[in-house]
């Protein structure tokens, strides 16, 4: 199956009448515009670095929802953009400013607790898309994940917003600097743990996510890769019975790369982990550990993270 192009991929179609139609689909549903949207708003970091990416912050009305700071290539344009919340925001916040689309990097934006079904907005005229990767109807739990999404994502929004050529030179560049990486395979030979969160247990990267393949990228064996699933909550002493040769310290505002290190070093068994005497750590911030147009970075901070550990 060619991910790059399936049945759920953008739709282009000609409209009666009409001399710019597109169909965007998202996972299980889809909309239909007759004019690019001009009142966009972003729910989540992911999502909003690929409009900004773009230059498409002129079609935003609102973002929200930052994991970690926004690069500064993107700085200027995103504080162009109102935040609503710092979270996700409340549906009457965002009926409020009257969008014409939402656009997510995470499926959890439509639950039922956060705005509700894409299919609900809908309804009432506003069009939605939730990042590919989230698709677990083309992505299941047991099938590694690969980079084909964030290509998905970029042809996606390119068309939507008719800025095809940009989404394209930036595809192309991703593509090459991920080649680049991949041949390096400076973790070839090392065993790893990721370590994102968590105090009785560790949450970690499991076989089939993005977390995993960012791993897997530079060469790297994860310590979780049996385990079916996105993210494993891991017992510590699994972590310590597999004494991983690297430990990478996710960077994010609800867990911040310090406290999880001091967190081992202060821990009489962890302490006496190999990477953590040695400290052996390499710290990733989240956005570069999912799949949106930041991954590219995390595989780059990765790999010249593990030369500069040199244990090859």
């Amino acid at each position: 199956m060619n991910l790059l192009r399936p049945a759920l991929a953008v739709a282009l179609s000609l409209l009666t009448n009409s001399a710019f139609a597109q169909t965007i689909e998202s996972c299980d549903t889809s909309f239909a515009y007759d004019s690019p949207p001009a009142r966009a708003i972003t729910l989540n970091q992911q999502a909003t670095e690929v409009m900004l990416a773009l230059g498409l912050e002129d079609r935003m009305i609102g973002t929200a929802y930052l994991d970690d700071t926004i690069p500064d290539q993107w700085l200027e344009a995103y504080n162009s953009v109102p935040v609503l919340s710092d979270r996700y925001p409340a549906r009457e916040v965002v009926l409020a400013e009257n969008p014409d689309f939402l656009f997510a990097g995470f499926a959890s934006a439509f639950n039922d607790t956060n705005l509700g079904a894409e299919a609900e907005w809908h309804d009432i005229g506003i069009g939605t898309y939730v990042v590919n990767a989230e698709c677990r109807n083309q992505h299941p739990a047991d099938i590694r994940m690969t980079t084909d999404p964030i290509f998905i994502d970029l042809e996606s929004i390119g068309a939507l917003f008719g800025v095809e050529d940009k989404a394209d030179a930036l595809a192309g560049n991703i593509r090459t600097r991920l080649d680049a990486a991949a041949t390096g395979a400076s973790g070839a030979g090392l065993t790893a743990f990721l370590f994102d969160s968590g105090t009785d247990t560790a949450f970690s990267a499991a076989c089939c996510g993005a977390p995993g393949l960012l791993m897997e990228s530079v060469g790297l064996e994860n310590i979780a890769g049996d385990i079916e699933g996105r993210w494993a909550d891991l017992a510590w002493e699994t972590v310590a019975t597999a004494d991983p040769d690297v430990i990478i310290l996710i960077e994010a505002e609800w867990s911040t790369a310090e406290e999880k290190r001091a967190q081992l070093e202060s821990d009489p068994v962890l302490s006496q982990l190999r990477a953590v005497r040695q400290r052996n750590y390499v710290v990733v911030p989240f956005s570069e550990t999912i799949l949106g147009l930041r991954f590219v970075d995390g595989v780059e901070r990765l790999a010249a993270g593990l030369q500069q550990l040199d244990l090859n």
